[in-house]
């Protein structure tokens, strides 16, 4: 498993932390994700043989949200 941080654009409720943590965690290869809607991070576990980077930064802006880094 590899831990990945991804730091979002400003969140604005936390509604839209949970709507990111709920379809991060529906990702195949995903074994946990949480979004800190105070810092506007996601913190994922994830298994890099089932799922990449690109795949998860793409689940995050295909619900329009703005990616601002990854590490």
């Amino acid at each position: 498993m590899k831990d990945l941080t991804i730091q979002l654009e400003q969140l604005v409720c936390p509604t839209c932390a949970q709507k990111i943590t709920m379809a991060l965690n529906k990702t195949v290869g995903v074994e946990t994700a949480e979004v800190l809607f105070n810092s506007s991070k996601a913190q994922v576990q994830y298994d890099e043989t089932k799922v990449t980077v690109a795949k998860l930064t793409s689940v995050v802006t295909d619900l329009g949200y703005e990616v601002i880094s990854v590490s």
